[in-house]
């Protein structure tokens, strides 16, 4: 049974018989996209949030339809470990996909919808006791897990990933001290990866051709004085500091930030560091990526601590500056409290998002703030309106506004560790904190994530926030509590219309679905029935699809396509859930 209520306010459904192609058409005509960053493959999706902007969304349309899958529908290329980050551009008349598959770089092809392998590269992880697996030992891995947890066998689960030759229990950890979750795509189609205290770029022989090899990595191990392992142990479950988020300025020049507060520009091409800039808080860092925007003579960068929303400025010498003659400027927000689970620290658990790139759209950037029922919280990331004045609650005047995210009075606490999705003047959250549960035999990611909304319930709740900029505020469209986002960065169909997250229903538990929800009602307008194969679990990555719009992304335990095309279409059920509009949450739109 639903166990929530049919929404009172609803904006007007779409004609059914108002083809999606048409509905993509309308959607651009109302917002202008985020500018392409020139530095960067002149293709939607070129680093972990999709662009430079990080707005986790695309125009590409998402077919609408309740599927289950088919043999034919999946395609599953197994990792060596933690492998997620994967992008694609267009080679000649070729798809090229990269994707790090946790020890290296393979390329693939897309020929006659089946993805070739043409090229890897290998850049073995030095870890400790550390042994590489077979394709045929990874699947076998994923019927281990399964098993165990269609037992919830909890105890059983946490001892087999302890013991797995490739270091299961740390695939998540691994990959931030010595792998690449942060990446990119440069517009040479070199990768281009952090992790630990390294980095490396790996270029394409000849990047004209789409079936090129690759060169050896070109390896950067950066100072030892960039890091602050006191700072990051006192503030986080991190044992050390390490080179966290990336990106590329508009101006050309590579940005990393460090869990404990460092800023960093270097050559993108000989990896060499041309400047730092270091935040002053004794207790402030890093916890996310970071947006670049084309302001600012191409060289604003957005960036989060766990305190303080920042504007950095890169000039084209690729010097930092934080001055507000530069440009730059900083803005304090609710930090919050520290949250346990698969919370890392207090502040914000989500990189910085940009909306508004037409000429009369209000430029902002937007994050979730730190407490305990998260706000929205969206800065003036340029000049401030004439006249403008503090907003009463806030605590800068940048903030343009802020609103709490209510997902109900039995949701007690509301806090995501995933970016906002946008797409124009739509704002997409989650909620991934389990307000009541028993405490985890261990807090390593990988075994939580596998865990929540399998053998224990997983977080409740969505919503849908909208930009009004006649009033400058938020406004929340409607919310669902009836479904349950565990650690996947979820994404926007512009063409498509809906929002999708990979998940549970919450009256099914270990039974995992991707689901689409449309932008203006909140209903279920797309399924994809997945079960408890635990190939699906999307563990951190950002929902991605290719330029086909099939589901295709880094999940779990390798590279996974989900092609509805080749999938058996069912209906709809009555079951499928409707949305609580913002009238329901009983006037808790005011903002906060």
């Amino acid at each position: 049974m639903r166990s929530i209520t049919i929404t009172k306010l609803r904006f007007a459904q779409l004609g059914a018989g108002l083809a999606l192609a048409g509905m993509s058409v309308i959607a651009a005509a109302q917002s202008a996209p985020p500018p392409m960053n020139p530095y960067l493959a002149q293709s939607f999706s070129n680093q972990a949030h999709w662009n430079s902007a990080q707005t986790d969304s695309t125009e590409i349309t998402v077919p609408r339809g309740s599927y289950e899958l088919t043999p034919e529908s999946v395609t599953y290329l197994p990792s060596d470990a933690g492998g997620m980050p994967h992008f694609v551009d267009k080679v000649g008349d070729t798809m090229v996909t990269w994707w790090w598959s946790g020890l290296g770089l393979r390329k693939y092809n897309r020929v006659d919808g089946k993805l070739v392998e043409v090229a890897r590269t290998e850049m073995p992880l030095k870890l400790p006791g550390f042994e590489k697996v077979s394709d045929e030992q990874r699947l076998k891995q994923t019927r281990d897990v399964q098993r165990l947890l269609d037992a919830k066998d909890e105890k059983g689960l946490l001892d087999y990933m302890r013991t797995q030759p490739n270091r299961m229990i740390n695939s998540i950890n691994d990959q931030l001290r010595g792998g690449a979750l942060y990446s990119m795509l440069t517009r040479e189609d070199a990768f281009i990866g952090a992790g630990g205290r390294q980095i490396f770029r790996v270029d394409q022989l000849d990047p004209k051709t789409p079936d090129s090899g690759m060169g050896e990595p070109l390896v950067r191990v950066l100072p030892e004085t960039l890091y602050d392992n006191e700072k990051v142990k006192r503030g986080t479950d991190f044992p050390v500091d390490f080179n966290f988020g990336m990106g590329m300025t508009f101006n050309g020049f590579m940005v990393l930030n460090t869990v404990g507060g460092k800023v960093i520009t270097l050559d993108p091409k000989t990896l060499e560091i041309v400047d730092t800039y270091s935040v002053d808080g004794a207790d402030e860092l890093f916890l996310n990526g970071f947006a670049n925007g084309d302001e600012a003579g191409g060289g604003a960068v957005y960036v989060a601590s766990n305190q303080n929303m920042y504007r950095l400025v890169v000039d084209a010498k690729g010097k930092i500056h934080s001055d507000a003659a530069s440009g730059a400027w900083k803005a304090a927000y609710d930090r919050g409290i520290r949250i346990s689970a698969l919370k890392v620290a207090d502040g914000t658990g989500s990189t910085p998002t940009l909306m508004g790139f037409g000429p009369d759209e209000d430029k902002l950037v937007v994050i979730t703030d730190g407490a305990q029922k998260m706000r929205l919280v969206a800065f003036w990331r340029d000049q401030l309106p004439a006249g403008w004045k503090q907003k009463p609650g806030t605590l800068s005047a940048r903030i343009a506004d802020q609103l709490q995210v209510d997902m109900g009075a039995d949701i007690e606490t509301v806090q995501s560790e995933q970016s906002v999705s946008t797409y124009g003047d739509y704002a997409f959250v989650v909620n991934n904190i389990i307000s009541k549960d028993a405490p985890y035999l261990a807090r390593d990611n990988y075994y939580v994530s596998m865990l929540n909304g399998a053998t224990r319930p997983g977080p409740k709740g969505v919503s849908m926030l909208k930009w009004d900029q006649k009033r400058d505020g938020w406004k929340q469209l409607w919310t669902r509590n009836d479904v349950s986002s565990i650690s996947t960065v979820p994404m926007i169909s512009g063409g498509g219309r809906m929002a999708i997250i990979d998940g549970y229903f919450t009256r099914d538990w270990n039974d995992r679905y991707h689901i689409g929800m449309d932008l203006d009602s909140g209903d279920t307008v797309l399924k994809i029935h997945t079960g408890s194969d635990p190939r699906f679990n999307g563990m951190y990555s950002a929902i991605k699809v290719n330029e086909s719009g099939a589901i295709q992304y880094g999940m779990a335990f390798g590279l996974v396509r989900l092609d509805t095309t080749k999938m058996k279409k069912i209906g709809m059920t009555d079951n499928d859930g409707q949305s609580v509009s913002s009238a329901d949450l009983k006037g808790r739109n005011n903002s906060q």
